[in-house]
């Protein structure tokens, strides 16, 4: 008895389905064996090789896809490359992404990697991460917790400007610096643990955080950047260690519910418009060591400003 053409179709199809784990992350396993494809149906990542043994992510070919597995592994062009790197724009403005999982090789987010994806709610960074770049999150306003790996030495300026949605973060004990504009607009963040070894506060690293209402400075922290916590509207609490020599224009400006604050003997200088519309606070400012360069309009509305010699 001959068999139809229908029946070997059929037969066929159902074989080749039984080579495709079932699992919700198949493309993990697609994106692994057949890496040098250009089907998109079959392998929704593109690489770049980056040595003799690793690669990086470069492109997510299907900017519709909603969760991805990243491979810890890929074959390009018959050989094996460990993935070390989420390249420059790699996952931008894939809007409908909302679940990534990144494998333990992987050390480095780049530039802008998964910017503008709005719907982004679930993302761990495995502890082999050192680094964030610029922009690395910028626009993931769905995101609302991210645990930062404690080997990460260095998160880029603006790394997580427009998160709206997230809610509390602890950054790593490697990090000196606070980069211009990490957590600028993210208006939910009510609670941010500074470590020790921050040195200084870059320009506008908090600004519009208008949910935060408490942040301990650390003792180490020598300067505190233009605009670094302007219109933190709810901030009602923060401390200004001895440590600090430099307070930047506009550095608190429009923090409206912040009350009592003392400037210590050890700042120097205290930047225009640096407490504009505080409105609530009486300042007192140790005079005790150093003569202090005072910047216009420096505390332009506050209830009242006092010397302590």
């Amino acid at each position: 008895m001959k068999t139809s053409p229908g029946i070997k179709a059929i037969a066929l199809i159902v074989s080749l389905l039984l080579l495709i784990p079932i699992s919700k992350n198949w493309y993990s396993f697609l994106a692994r064996s057949f890496s040098d494809d250009n089907d998109t149906s079959v392998n929704p990542l593109e690489y770049k090789i980056l040595t003799d043994s690793t690669a990086a992510v470069s492109k997510c070919r299907l900017p519709e896809i909603e969760n991805i597995c990243i491979p810890e592994k890929v074959l390009i062009n018959g050989n094996d490359y460990t993935v070390t790197h989420i390249g420059n724009k790699s996952f931008s403005y894939c809007r409908k992404l909302t679940d990534v999982k990144i494998p333990t090789s992987v050390t480095e987010i780049e530039y802008s990697a998964f910017s503008g994806c709005s719907s982004l709610t679930n993302i761990e960074l495995p502890e082999s991460v050192e680094s964030i770049g610029n922009f690395a999150f910028k626009g993931c306003s769905s995101l609302t917790n991210i645990e930062i790996p404690k080997n990460v030495t260095d998160i880029g300026k603006w790394a997580f400007m427009n998160c709206f949605s997230l809610a509390n973060i602890e950054i790593p004990e490697n990090i000196t610096f606070i980069e211009i504009g990490t957590f600028y607009g993210c208006f939910h963040l009510t609670n941010i643990k500074i470590p020790e070894s921050v040195t200084n506060i870059g320009n506008s690293a908090f600004y519009g955080c208008s949910h935060l209402t408490n942040i301990e400075i650390p003792t180490s922290v020598t300067n505190i950047g233009i605009s670094t916590f302007q219109n933190c509207s709810n901030l009602t609490n923060i401390e200004i260690p001895t440590s600090v020599t430099r307070i930047e224009e506009w550095a608190f400006s429009n923090c409206s519910k912040l009350r009592d604050i003392k400037i210590p003997a050890s700042v120097t200088k205290i930047g225009d418009h640096a407490f504009d519309g505080c409105d609530k606070i009486d300042v007192v400012i140790d005079k005790t060591k150093n003569d202090i360069d005072i910047g216009y309009h420096a505390f332009l509305g506050c209830r009242s400003v006092r010397y302590a010699e």
